[in-house]
C-alpha cells in the first residue's frame, strides 16, 4: 500500500513499550521526565539491542530510509535510544532525537483513546448510532457484490442492515473504505464522483476541506460491507475524530491537545507546525526506493481545514514514547501498579 512504502521512504519511527510495571507515584512524578536504565538492568541485552541500530544504518546506506529515531523502553523506563541518518538528507542534517515525524496511521490511536475518554465520561457510549452526532450517515446503502451471467462482479445497492455505531468506527466494521485499497469499484467511483477522493491525491490528505464536507461527501457514497460484519482497514477513524468533535463541541486538535498532548507533556505533537520548528521536521527521500515513484507527504507547514483522526499528526519518538507507555499503564501518566491503576482522568482530573 502506497502509505506504508511512503512511512518506510520517509523514516522509521520506532517507540517499543514492553509491559511489566511497578509501582510509583504519578501526579507528583508526571512534570519529570521517563526514567532510564540499562538494558541488562530489566533483562534485556545491550549488545542485542545494537542489533536495531545496525540494521537502520545498513538500510540508510542502501538508501532505503534517510534517517530513523529509535527508542524502547521496558518496566516504565527507556534503556535503548539513538538517531542515525539524517533528518534531511538533501540538506545534509543529521538525525536527531527531538526530530519531528509525520506519524500518519500513528495518528488512529491518538483518535481512539480521545473517543475513549468521551465514553469514559458519559458523553459517547459505544453502541450511539454514529447518525447520532453526524446525521449524514443515517440510512445508509451497502454496495454488494455478486456474480453476473458474464463471471464478473457485478454489485447492487442494498440497505444497510444496522446503523454504523461508534465500535465500528474504532474497530474498522463500519463498511467504509479506503479507496486505495478496497477492490469495490462502484464505492470508489462513488468517493471520486462525491469529490472526497481524487484521482493521484492521497485520500487521507483532506487537508482541504472542512469536516464537514468530508463527513457529508464520505456518507454520500454506499457502505463496502453491512455494518459490523467485516474488518477492513479504512477511513473509519478519520470519521470518529468527526464524532468526537461533534461530542465534545472542539475541533479534534482541542481535544488531543487537553487530553493527551499536555497531560503527557508530548512536546511538538499537534496537526501543524509554526515556522520556529519546521527546521526539525523529517523529510523524506525525494523518491521511493521501493516504486521509483516520487514521494508526496502532507503539507503541515499551515493549520488544515480539518484535523486528520486517521493520518494527520506529528509528534516525536519520545511523546509517542509517553503516549505508549500511558496505555501500558493502564491511563497513568507514569509507571504504576496494574491492578491499581484508575482510568487517567481520575488520576489527574485537573489536568482535563
Amino acid at each position: 500500500m502506497s502509505r506504508w512504502k511512503i512511512l518506510a521512504a520517509t523514516t522509521a519511527l520506532a517507540a517499543m513499550v514492553l509491559a511489566t510495571t511497578v509501582s510509583l507515584p504519578v501526579c507528583a512524578r508526571e512534570l519529570q521526565p521517563l526514567a532510564t536504565a540499562t538494558p541488562e538492568q530489566v533483562g534485556m541485552s545491550l549488545e542485542r539491542l545494537g542489533r536495531v541500530t545496525s540494521v537502520l544504518k545498513r538500510e540508510i546506506a542502501d538508501g532505503k530510509l534517510p534517517g530513523a529515531v529509535v527508542m524502547v523502553a521496558r518496566k516504565g523506563k527507556i534503556v535503548y535510544s539513538d538517531a542515525v541518518g539524517f533528518q534531511d538528507k538533501g540538506a545534509n542534517t543529521p538525525m536527531t532525537s527531538d526530530a519531528i515525524f509525520r506519524i500518519y496511521s500513528m495518528t488512529k490511536p491518538l483518535a481512539s483513546v480521545a473517543a475513549m475518554t468521551l465514553v469514559e465520561d458519559g458523553v459517547v457510549q459505544l453502541t450511539d448510532p454514529v447518525a447520532k452526532f453526524l446525521p449524514a450517515f443515517k440510512d445508509m446503502q451497502v454496495s454488494v457484490a455478486s456474480t453476473g451471467a458474464d463471471g464478473n462482479a457485478a454489485y447492487t445497492n442494498v440497505p444497510a442492515g444496522r446503523p454504523i455505531i461508534v465500535q465500528d468506527l474504532l474497530r474498522h466494521s463500519a463498511g467504509l473504505a479506503y479507496a486505495e485499497i478496497t477492490k469495490n469499484e462502484p464505492v470508489k467511483a462513488a468517493y471520486v464522483a462525491a469529490k472526497f477522493s481524487q484521482p493521484g491525491v492521497h485520500e487521507y490528505d483532506s487537508r482541504g476541506m472542512t469536516p464537514a464536507e468530508q463527513v457529508e461527501r464520505i456518507a454520500k457514497a454506499p457502505l463496502i460491507h453491512q455494518p459490523g460484519t467485516v474488518w477492513e482497514y479504512s477511513m473509519a477513524v478519520d470519521i470518529l475524530g468527526r464524532v468526537v468533535e461533534a461530542a465534545s463541541g472542539k475541533r479534534l486538535a482541542v481535544v488531543l491537545d487537553e487530553r493527551l498532548f499536555k497531560p503527557l507533556k508530548m512536546v511538538d505533537s499537534s496537526f501543524w507546525l509554526p515556522a520556529s520548528k519546521t527546521s526539525r521536521l523529517v523529510q523524506p527521500l525525494p523518491v521511493d526506493p521501493a516504486s521509483g515513484q516520487k514521494v508526496s507527504v502532507l503539507d503541515v507547514s499551515a493549520e488544515p481545514m480539518n484535523d486528520s483522526g486517521g493520518a494527520g499528526a506529528l509528534s516525536t519518538a519520545m511523546a509517542y514514547l509517553r503516549f505508549r507507555q500511558m496505555l501500558l499503564n493502564g491511563g497513568a501518566p507514569t509507571t504504576r501498579a496494574p491492578s491499581s491503576s484508575p482510568p487517567f482522568s481520575s488520576i489527574c482530573p485537573n489536568r482535563r
